[in-house]
């Protein structure tokens, strides 16, 4: 036992060093980084201690002018141009933000589990039912992206079927507008190829959509009110009508836009 013990304390030494030796190096490297920083600061104040103080607070500073701010010109034509482009690039960027990091990775790994184990009854219909929120923040977005994808196309056709703006514009650059519109639709792609693909999620979701329809036919059997089957009936398949099948791209490039055309609106511009 006292050799036991020994062997214990012998162990237990060098960690407790290494581990001091870390906290003395975090510690001091906190300083360092401190002092750096107050080189670039006029005032001084005490360094973030990280063992005493769970909280710090991130001071980097972050942009608050608009894009109207932004646009300072005596041309009247061109400042609209400049800020209706610039604000839907903006748009583009943070749509494309928000589906990489809402929609990306859930949908891709959708079903994936830890075992081959045959699914327990029902699990299948309640993965389903978990996700289906996720769905109808998706179906908005899509439509958001729709909606943007629609004004793009209308603002281009305003630009480029108005004489009176080729003439004062001259050739614009678009070059980053039209980048970030492609971007953008990328995603919708993405998106369809990310439902299309994943094969456990096709799979679960035809089999909640069966539990569904049984249950509108005998909704005594599973306890559930006929119309709130009803309901969420109808839901699912607008759902799958809106996702499914390639649904998001297509009807983004198939709905119908808004289109300037200046000769039959008599100069002032419409949209048929």
């Amino acid at each position: 036992n006292m050799r036991a013990s020994l062997e214990g304390s012998a162990v237990s030494l060098p960690t407790e060093e290494h581990l001091e030796r870390l906290k003395q190096f975090v510690a001091s490297h906190s300083h360092e980084l401190k002092d750096l920083e107050e080189l670039f600061c006029d005032t001084r104040s005490e360094t973030w201690d990280p063992f005493t103080d769970i909280i710090a607070i991130q001071t980097e500073a972050h942009e608050q002018c608009t894009v109207s701010e932004l646009v300072l010109t005596d041309n009247k034509q061109i400042g609209k141009v400049v800020n209706v482009f610039s604000s839907l690039s903006m748009e583009f960027v943070r749509l494309i933000q928000i589906a990489e990091a809402r929609f990306f990775r859930p949908l891709a790994c959708f079903g994936e589990r830890y075992d081959d184990d045959p699914m327990g009854e029902g699990e299948e219909a309640t993965n389903i039912a978990a996700i289906i929120p996720l769905l109808e923040d998706l179906s908005a977005f899509v439509q958001r992206c729709h909606d943007v994808v629609s004004n793009a196309v209308s603002q281009l056709a305003g630009l480029y079927g108005s004489k009176t703006l080729r003439q004062s514009l001259g050739a614009p650059q678009l070059q980053w507008f039209l980048g970030q519109l492609g971007d953008l639709l990328r995603t919708l792609v993405t998106l369809d190829l990310l439902i299309a693909a994943n094969d456990e999620f096709q799979g679960q979701w035809q089999e909640f959509k069966r539990m569904l329809q049984s249950a509108a036919l005998e909704p005594e059997v599973f306890g559930m009110n006929p119309k709130r089957i009803g309901s969420l009936l109808m839901a699912t398949m607008r759902l799958e009508a809106e996702l499914f099948g390639g649904a998001i791209f297509r009807e983004c490039a198939m709905q119908n836009f808004p289109w300037f055309d200046e000769s039959a609106a008599g100069g002032g511009g419409g949209a048929p």
